[in-house]
Parts: structure tokens; sequence; C-alpha cells
């Protein structure tokens, strides 16, 4: 039974045909809006689709490999030698860029927090006599979610219940059918907002459907099909007033985070191909989760506010996001068969309609949850398999260069832009713990022990820094360890490369204080102690980096290139209460755990299996 606090001339769960979304009811305000051609998700052959799921994976080891094996030949050690200075040249430059970025975007975020925004849009208004009212845009938000814990829904469309322009909100609670419970859930949940927003209502994603895959986008694109019959199709709204706003089922808004939207999206000269990002950490439980995931997680929202900072950076949408309802309505939605929605979706939007796509920051905080379960022990390990999960989208490498070559209104320049960002980032992703971690380290010994034929304007130490050198090769030899340089030596001597990753330091210290600073209050349950003490795991970086970063990408690639097809993991997530909540349940259910059957897709180039399990 599906539940509608406020029902209107659809109901919630329903059918909806390709027909029916190509074309606008009698009387509607909505034009019609055709669909445009889209790039294909798969290759036209099998052989294809196999090379190019093997793209990722023969780059990132072919990077990674270089390391060890370019040194034994002059013209490759060469080259190496070339190659490597270039990077950390580069690693330089990004390290000052991020650093300072980071700097400029918190400024940003603490100026967007203090700003007035409707009273902003109304001086912009006032010298634009055809500037659409303040209450025009409808902003529908789409939350999908499978065995989500209750509370933690709650703390969700509490924060959008907060917004100061809530009357404006549609909310969509995307649930999955295969959930037990999941209608009464909702029910619980329509009927405690429904007098809150423009409209809430819930829709229910059939398990099995052809051609899917269980994940984000599949739901996504069910119940925002769903809520266009609903709104579009036969309420005969006007779709162009909305924007579509993606998010997690554990994303907290800030209170002005849709009133910033409202403006930006009235204000924006070319709204129907735009992409709003706002700044996200994953700040909500980053205290309860152990410290060396603690470290990765705040790095990553620290990552995420620079990147959108930098001038000249490619941006893309990530994990919460919003757009046109137009935009997405041409397109044809998510792709059900892709994991890796947010990437995915904006790559085939650029391909799609052109170079007028594009990514404009919000500097809006908005909070996730890190990944925690019941012990460190299953912690780590849902963390390691849900950096899996994100690591699966170097399946848009293959798919981003077959568009390229494939006729379309996008530029060549951006074509190619595109194309090797996404291939830079997932390569990078797995083979750039090598190149910084041991770039210099194994190289040099190979020179040193082996005679490797590196260049000696490489190898020479003449560079001087502060700290410590190991002398290691006298570790056995006690009766020098005080003679000479002696085992350990107060000074380092490096390379050129070497000198560029010492150089590095200083925006280091950076990052470490703003990592901190985005942790948000110490709870009282943490000591000071306790919060002093996670600052030893930074110098575990290494360690951290190549089990959570490294080997999940190098996994997934692996998976991906073998055909083997990716294990659909929901992550635990939520503050200690919640997950205590959530053991208390799964106890009483008998530990239950639902799973779909292999998937048999219509598409005979697809033929692995899909699963999905919950992590932990």
């Amino acid at each position: 039974m599906a539940v509608v606090p406020r029902p209107l001339r659809a109901p919630v769960h329903v059918a909806v045909s390709d027909s029916t979304l190509d074309s606008t009811s009698p009387g509607s305000t909505t034009p019609e809006i055709q669909p445009v051609p889209t790039p294909e998700v798969y290759a036209s052959t099998d052989i294809r689709e196999r090379i190019g799921n093997l793209m990722p994976l023969i780059g990132s080891l072919g990077m990674a490999s270089m390391v060890f094996l370019a040194p034994w030949h002059p013209t490759t050690a060469f080259a190496y030698a070339v190659f490597i200075v270039a990077f950390y040249a580069y690693w330089v430059f990004r390290s000052y860029g991020v650093a300072v970025a980071c700097m400029v975007g918190l400024r940003r975020i603490n100026r967007w927090l203090a700003t007035d925004w409707h009273a902003k849009y109304l001086d912009w208004a006032a010298t634009r006599p055809n500037a659409e009212a303040w209450e025009w845009p409808r902003h529908l938000i789409v939350i999908p979610n499978y065995k989500e814990a209750e509370s933690e829904l709650h703390r969700t469309i509490g924060s959008l219940a907060a917004q100061s322009n809530a009357k404006q909100l549609v909310v969509v609670l995307a649930m999955e059918a295969r959930e037990p419970g999941a209608e009464g859930k909702a029910a619980r949940l329509l009927l405690s907002y429904r007098d809150t927003f423009a409209d809430i209502f819930a829709s229910y994603h059939p398990a099995g459907l052809p051609g899917e895959t269980p994940g984000k986008g599949s739901n996504e694109a069910w119940g925002l099909r769903e809520a266009y019959r609903r709104l579009i199709a036969e309420a005969r709204d006007d779709i162009r007033r909305y924007t579509v706003t993606s998010c997690d089922a554990d994303a907290v808004f800030s209170a002005h985070h849709f009133t910033a939207l409202n403006h930006l999206f009235l204000s924006e000269p070319d709204r129907y191909r735009t992409f709003w990002q706002p700044t996200i950490f994953n700040s909500n439980n980053i205290w309860d989760v152990p410290a060396g995931p603690r470290m990765l997680d705040g790095l990553s929202g620290v990552n995420r506010l620079a990147n959108l900072t930098l001038p000249g950076s490619v941006k893309f949408p990530t994990s919460c996001y919003s757009l046109s309802w137009q935009m997405l309505h041409e397109v044809g939605y998510w792709d059900e068969e892709v994991i890796p929605e947010d990437w995915h979706l904006y790559l085939k939007c650029c391909f799609s309609l052109g170079d007028r796509v594009h990514v404009v920051p919000m500097y809006v905080r908005l909070g996730n949850d890190c990944v925690l379960t019941d012990s460190t022990l299953h912690t780590l390990r849902a963390h390691y398999f849900q950096s899996v999960r994100h690591a699966w989208g170097a399946s848009d490498i293959p798919y981003a260069w077959r568009a390229t070559w494939r006729r379309g209104p996008l530029s060549w320049p951006r074509k190619l832009l595109l194309a090797f960002t996404v291939s830079k980032v997932h390569v990078l992703w797995m083979s750039q713990w090598y190149l910084v971690t041991v770039g210099v380290l194994i190289p040099s010994n190979f020179a040193k022990l082996f005679g490797a034929p590196m260049p000696v304007w490489w190898t020479e130490r003449r560079y001087e820094w502060p700290g410590l050198t190991w002398h290691l090769d006298l570790l056995f030899s006690p009766s020098q360890w005080f003679q000479g340089a002696g085992l350990i030596e107060p000074v380092m001597r490096l390379n050129l490369p070497g000198a560029l990753v010492a150089v590095c330091v200083l925006p280091l210290f950076v990052l470490i204080v703003t990592e901190y600073r985005q942790r948000g209050a110490r709870p009282s349950h943490v000591s000071a102690f306790t919060a002093i003490r996670s600052f030893a795991m930074w110098p575990l970086m290494a360690p951290s980096t190549f089990f959570f970063a490294s080997m999940p990408s190098l996994h997934a690639q692996l998976r991906l290139g073998s055909g083997a097809g990716l294990v659909y993991r929901v992550a635990e997530k939520g503050s200690r209460e919640e997950v205590a909540v959530r053991l208390e349940t799964d106890a009483a259910l008998g530990g239950l755990e639902q799973s779909l059957p292999a998937e048999v897709s219509h598409d005979r180039r697809r033929v692995e299996p899909v699963a999905v399990e919950r992590a932990g």
C-alpha cells in the first residue's frame, strides 16, 4: 500500500511509460520537451566492451609499474627521471594550490552563511523587469534509500524542514520495494512531515527490472519518472521551474541551502544547463569513527572544497548536487545500468547537450556520514568496500572515450578534456601511491645497490633539508653507529625529486589544521587526549592511503577488467546510537539480510551478475 498524505491527481506508484514521459498532458504549462540522443552505455560488441573495461587497469598498472621497470634501461630511466620530476613539480603546485584554495573556500563558506539570499535576489531583480518571482521555483529533493535507519531519514528530512523556504520544496522518498517494512517506514515519515513542504510522497522501486543495476541511480530514475507523472503529466505543473537535488539518505543540509539554490537558479543566465554543487564534508559522525578512516574521510571533504575553489579545475558533481529537471528530463534521467551515477550523469549531459553544461560551486556546507559499524574491524572493512564502490567510477573511462569519438554537440577540446580528466583521476587513484611514496626510493636504491642506469643529475643528493636520515645499512654494525654520519644523521640529503616532495611539508600542515577544523565541535564522549592522539595517524598516511585508496581502486579495476562485476554493498552509517539501534533491529529480525538474485540483463553484452549486500 502506497501512503500519500495529500494525494494529487496521480497515484504515487505508477508504471510510467516512455511515451508518457516524452509528451505533456493537454493544458499543461510545460512545453513539450523532446529527449536528445545520448551515448550508449555499452560498446557495440562484446570484445570492444571487454577491451574498454580493461583500459583503467592497463593504465593504472602501467603507471605504477614504471617505478619498478623503468630504471633498468638508460632510455627508459632517463624518461622516468624527467617524468617524475615533472610530476613532483605538478605535485608542489597542486599542494600549495589546494592549501590556498581551502583557505579561500572557507572564507566563502562563512560569507555565504551570512548572506540574506532573498534580499540579495530582490536587489538583483529590481533592475530586471522580466525576473521571476522569488516564490516561482520548486526544488525537488529525491532521497534514495535502502534499509536506512528511520532516525537517519528523520534527520535528513528534518534538515529540509528547517529551510526558510520549505514550502518551495518537494520531497520524494525513493524507497526500494524489496526492503521489508519499507511502506510502513515511509508512511510514518510522510505523516510526520505532511504539512511541511509543498509536497512529499514516496516511490517504490521494484526489484529485478530488466537492464537495471541495483543502486542509487536506478532508484532515483524510477522515483523521478513517477514524480514526473504525478507533478507534471497529471498535476500539469511547469517542469521549467523545478530543480532536482540528488542526495544520500545521510545528508544534512545547512539551513540556508535552498534559499541559496533558489537565488542561484533564478539568477543563473543558463539555468537549464547548470549543475550546482555544494561543499560536502563527512562531518556528521566523524568523531565516532576510527582514527584512520577519520583522517581520510576528513581529507576527502577538504579536497572537494579545494577542487570547487581552484580556478581552472575541471569540476564534476559529486554525491549531492542539483540541476534543472528540464535538463534531466532531456537526457532521459540516470542510466539505470550504472552504479557511479554522479559523474556519469554529468558526462551524459555534456556529451548529449554540448559545451553549455557546466558546474557552479555552492559554498554551502552539507554534512554526510562516515562509514560506521559495530566494531573497529568491521568499520575498516566497510570503509574498504565503500572505497571499492567509489572506485567503480573507473567504468566511466571507456564510456567517456567512446562518447568522445561519437558525433555530438560537444566540442572536441571539451570532449578530450572530460575524457582525459576522468582517466587521470582513476588511473592516479590507484598508481599515485607508488609515484609519491616509493617513486624516488625504489629507483634510487636500484641505482645504488644494483647499478640501475638512473641519470646522475637525478640520483645526486645535493639538497639538504632539516630532518633525520636513517642509514639502515649500518643497522647491524653497532661499531659504526657513532662514526662519521652514524646510524641517524640530523639532516636529510635529497635528490631533486626528493627535495620537491619535502617542499610540500608546509601545505600538508595547512591541510592537517583545515581537516581538524572541519570536523566540527568535539562531542563530550570524545576526550581531549583522544582528539590530540588522532594526530598520530598523519605519519601513517602512507599505509592508510595504500589500504584504503590504492588497493580498493585496484580491486575495482580488476573486477571491471575481468568482467566479474561489482557486489554493491550498502554502507553502514550513522551515529554510535543509531548503530546500536540498527543492531537491535537486525537481531529482532533474526539477522535477516535480503539480497537480490543474480540479475539477467536484456543487453547481451552485460553478462555479470550484480548482488546487493550490507557492508560490515
